[in-house]
């Protein structure tokens, strides 16, 4: 950490792993301990495209025809060309934890963790639940939360969640029952959790101001003294990176009618969320978070399960989860699905870019990435639409691969990326959707 004063306050900055820390390869700790390794579970609602819109038992429109490594990417899985080589795609799963006759996408939220849900006391809604179990986010934060500043993050870039229904469409992230964690979805108050430092609490009106970073440039000019000319560019381009994304996150307030002391970000425009735009600064955050250790463990909630967002820029005025259950608009959704993983590759490819000794943060992370339905017009949750991104530390097979496994369960995909963070973890999940057995071909 750089330290500094601000106000009669230390402040601190996070450093980047620079060479001086590493070994003499750069790809463990200078003592031999191994790159930190990191878990992301990133969650869209309501499913994809069925390949026949008119028939509600038909197949997704997802995944590739062949196996293996070297797959055909499909049109939906198009946006992730750039990063074919740390993806890998998983057919034929199923969320084991559902029970049969219970409810549509409440079972399905059980994919991001492995227990069967627990019904509640529904009121006016049509239906309520919370979690039976900890999320596999939470299952390794328990382990390694305590080695970093946080234990973990929760992010939501769409914030038209459906609230009604319980906890389980509500949140993604759970320690437990009646655990469940709130997300961010406002950039600000994102790095504010995350960067702390950098708020000066006595100065409202200006809480991203230069002053903190000001302050910690005597120690950062000390040691650029002590290492070598690579670290010294490694440092300069780290401080100007921290002040160059604070610049992005306060130009994303909307330029529309809005009052003149914005208190969020992430506000509509012209009644439209700004999702591309939130989920960029989200992604930003997080690789940025990542790099400075101040977190392994991350949650994004892309869109809510029966959420009612609206893909905008596609030409879209329905919410989500409605079009979802329109046979006619199969179509739409199809779009919205490609759209989708335009966001997710986004965050893959930041993380890649993102680099951490011989290596990227990419390299050392594993992002496993579903929904709550196979097809929200169908409520199945068989044949899940899967995909897992990263190296996992060198854990993860790669180049990806495409593997089909009908029938098995989604739990057993958990269990091989929490094991990449905390090879320990020996189970996930409870019940029918309990695992023990990680995904064969997933894993080196």
């Amino acid at each position: 950490m750089l330290r500094g004063m601000v106000g009669g306050s230390i402040v601190a900055l996070a450093l980047p792993p620079l060479e001086a820390m590493l070994d003499a390869h750069g790809e463990a700790l200078a003592d031999g301990t191994q790159l930190p390794r990191r878990l992301v579970t990133w969650f869209w609602g309501n499913g994809v495209a069925l390949t026949n819109g008119s028939d509600a038992g038909s197949p997704i429109r997802f995944f590739p025809s062949q196996t293996g490594p070297g797959y055909e990417l499909t049109p939906q899985l198009q946006p992730l060309e750039s990063v074919r080589d740390h993806v890998s795609v998983l057919s034929g799963f199923q969320v084991s934890a559902s029970i049969p006759n219970r409810r549509g996408h409440h079972d399905g939220c059980a994919v991001l963790s492995g227990h069967p849900f627990i019904e509640l006391p529904s009121g006016s809604a049509n239906y309520a639940s919370m979690f039976g179990g900890p999320t596999v986010d939470q299952v390794v934060a328990e382990r390694v939360g305590s080695q970093t500043y946080l234990p973990s993050v929760q992010l939501a870039i769409s914030r038209r969640i459906v609230t009604s229904e319980g906890p389980s469409l509500q949140f993604i992230s759970h320690k437990g029952p009646k655990q469940p964690l709130a997300a961010d979805n406002d950039p600000r108050a994102a790095w504010t959790r995350m960067f702390a430092s950098f708020s000066v609490p006595d100065d409202p009106t200006t809480p991203h101001r230069l002053a903190a970073l000001d302050a910690v440039m005597a120690d950062a000019d000390e040691l650029k003294s002590r290492v070598g000319m690579v670290d010294r560019h490694r440092i300069d381009a780290h401080l100007a990176s921290v002040a160059q994304l604070r610049s992005q996150i306060d130009a994303l307030a909307p330029s529309c009618d809005i009052p003149p002391e914005p208190t969020q970000a992430n506000e509509d425009v012209d009644g439209n969320e700004p999702t591309e735009e939130v989920n960029r600064a989200m992604s930003d955050l997080l690789a940025l978070a990542f790099a400075c250790d101040l977190t392994r463990v991350a949650s994004v909630q892309f869109s809510g399960s029966v959420g009612f967002n609206v893909f905008h820029g596609l030409g879209h005025s329905m919410g989500h989860h409605d079009m979802s259950h329109d046979a006619g608009l199969n179509d739409a959704m199809d779009a919205s699905t490609i759209e989708t993983m335009r966001m997710l590759a986004y965050l893959i490819e930041r993380l890649g870019q993102t680099p951490e000794g011989a290596s990227t943060v990419l390299d050392n992370a594993v992002i496993f990435a579903s929904s709550d339905a196979a097809s929200g017009q169908s409520h199945q949750v068989v044949n899940m639409p899967i995909v897992v991104a990263g190296g996992g530390g060198g854990a993860l097979v790669h180049p990806g691969v495409h593997l089909s496994s009908p029938g098995a369960n989604t739990s057993d995909v958990l269990l091989s990326c929490a094991q990449t963070v905390c090879p320990e973890i020996t189970e996930i999940g409870s019940g029918s959707g309990r695992s023990t057995t990680p995904v064969t071909g997933l894993s080196v």
